[in-house]
């Protein structure tokens, strides 16, 4: 893995990915070592040789999830999502080629490129947030102070 930093305001990351690579563990490493507290991920695109994700099964609270874990020729059509309060949130969109399936959901640790793949971030610099749960157990987001 590698990534790029852009030299001028607003500041964006390139992290690419090689073979053998974990995204969802490489993204949260480049966070940390850039120290983005908050930012949009822009895009991504790439390939899978395996890919572990969850999506909602529910609409009510708490919510409930299914977790899918698969291996073969996978391609990573897209990739979306934040960081918030240095915390990595993907959601990516992917086709298996052996079994002709589309699933979206969350990205999870273990996702493990095939030949290569592409994610970019545009930081919110000066911008501090949190993830919190209301009163009514509703999943929200506030700026820190």
């Amino acid at each position: 893995m590698q990534y790029f930093v852009s030299k001028t305001s607003p500041r964006a990351l390139l992290v690419m990915f090689d073979r053998g690579d974990m995204m969802l563990e490489g993204l949260q490493e480049v966070v940390k070592k850039e120290k983005v507290d908050t930012a949009a991920i822009t895009g991504g695109i790439g390939s899978f040789q395996r890919v572990h994700l969850h999506a909602i099964t529910s609409t009510g609270l708490p919510p409930t999830d299914k977790y899918w874990n698969f291996t073969g020729p996978i391609e990573l059509g897209s990739v979306q999502g934040s960081v918030i309060g240095g915390d990595v949130h993907a959601h990516i969109s992917v086709f298996d080629w052996d079994t002709k399936q589309t699933y979206l959901g969350h990205l999870e640790p273990g996702s493990i490129v095939a030949y290569r793949a592409e994610v970019s971030l545009l930081v919110l610099e000066g911008v501090k947030t949190e993830r919190y749960n209301d009163a009514d157990g509703n999943f929200r987001i506030r700026q820190k102070k």
